[in-house]
């Protein structure tokens, strides 16, 4: 990221990192305003537009590529975005927010750089600041073009030697009051239910598919040599056919809770550590067979012809992965699907594994297999939303 240009270092409050597909901002005083921009891409020669929405901090980013339209609602000082798409007009299926740690932040901001490249792009005069980055030096030149007022009216993303990937330019621009509500995303993202809800009627329950309630915990690691390994974390497993839900509590303080049907590309995960939080929804009906869930880590359950007995329980041994090249996950499950032991490997190591150390065969009801509402509360991730 070493454009050699003349610059100086410009002590700005962006310790915090960039939040991904919203415009950068030198300070919190950027008035409201709303800016169209046309992004090309050198990759494909596609030019694309851009719709800009500020209000007191938080930006509506929309983006149209060919039929569908990526959208980010962001806080750039609060370190918080919120990204979905929409195709073709379509209801949004899909949803991620996440707010991390600046100093974690692998888009996070090592130094802004002021250069004397001043220009003027849609009638707006700005000048250009070179933003570096945490990747590596080889990595992509990020630039953007500021307004005196702090609006970013052009962007460059230049390969390491200096030559352009790709390029927004601003088009129109209207400063002006803009409404809360345009720069706020809606309440039912957050709503467990929109991703819980069952796309169609399910057939019977299989005997492979009983209700049931366990608690697994790590097992002391077979490698001494990986402290990494995690000795203490607990898992509260539930099934109700179709769906699962696993809580997993790490010894850290880290916590992720699990909500997806097996039939479906469907559900729900709410993930939390000292370096981030995060949540993903999504539900999209299989036309007619997704080739993966982005819900499970399964792939498939190929019978490893091994037995096992744990807990006066008889199990048989599976490769949940199978054809998965550098990693496995295997369960020992009874023959009404009820896992006893768990293990993840990654080449000759293993990641962790679980050992069930209680369970019960019991009606499960949808409404336990809910994450906690607090988690999901969206003035819990300072969105004040109607």
């Amino acid at each position: 990221m070493n454009r050699m240009i003349i610059f100086l270092v410009i002590a700005l409050a962006t310790a915090t990192a960039h939040a991904s597909g919203l415009p950068f901002f030198p300070n919190t005083n950027v008035p409201d305003y709303t800016a169209k921009l046309v992004v090309h891409d050198t990759l494909d020669g596609k030019d694309n537009w851009r719709v800009v929405q500020h209000h007191n901090g938080w930006t509506h980013v929309e983006e149209t590529q060919g039929d569908e339209t990526y959208i980010w609602y962001g806080h750039f000082f609060q370190n918080i975005v919120l990204s979905t798409v929409k195709k073709d007009g379509e209801e949004i299926k899909r949803f991620s927010i996440r707010q991390v740690e600046p100093s974690y932040d692998y888009l996070g901001i090592k130094q802004v750089k002021e250069t004397n490249d001043v220009e003027t792009v849609g009638g707006e005069e700005c000048r250009w600041r070179q933003i570096v980055r945490r990747p590596p030096p080889e990595g992509p030149i990020w630039m953007t073009c500021l307004t005196s007022d702090g609006i970013e009216v052009a962007t460059k993303v230049l390969f390491s030697k200096g030559k352009l990937m790709s390029e927004a330019r601003l088009t129109e621009i209207k400063r002006g009051p803009v409404p809360e509500a345009e720069v706020l995303p809606s309440r039912q993202l957050f709503d467990a239910s929109t991703w819980l809800k069952p796309l169609r009627t399910y057939a019977d329950r299989p005997p492979s598919a009983v209700d049931f309630e366990a608690k697994l915990v790590t097992r002391a690691s077979d490698n001494p040599s990986n402290p990494s390994i995690d000795k203490t974390s607990e898992v509260r497993l539930l099934r109700h056919y179709p769906w699962w839900f696993r809580r997993r509590d790490g010894k850290d303080g880290s916590i992720r809770i699990e909500v997806w049907n097996e039939l479906e590309n469907q559900g729900i995960v709410y993930s939390s550590s000292k370096r981030e939080r995060r949540i993903v929804g999504g539900r999209s009906s299989p036309e007619p067979k997704p080739p993966f869930s982005r819900f499970s880590s399964q792939t498939g359950m190929e019978n490893l012809g091994e037995q096992g007995q744990f807990l006066g329980e008889n199990c048989t041994w599976y490769n949940l992965t199978p054809n998965m090249a550098g990693s496995s996950h295997k369960q020992c499950i009874t023959s009404d699907g009820i896992p006893l032991k768990d293990e993840q490997w990654y080449g000759r190591s293993a990641a962790e594994s679980f050992d069930t150390v209680a369970f019960t065969r019991r009606p499960v009801d949808i409404d336990e297999m809910q994450p906690p509402r607090e988690y999901l509360d969206p003035s819990a991730w300072g969105l004040a939303l109607q």
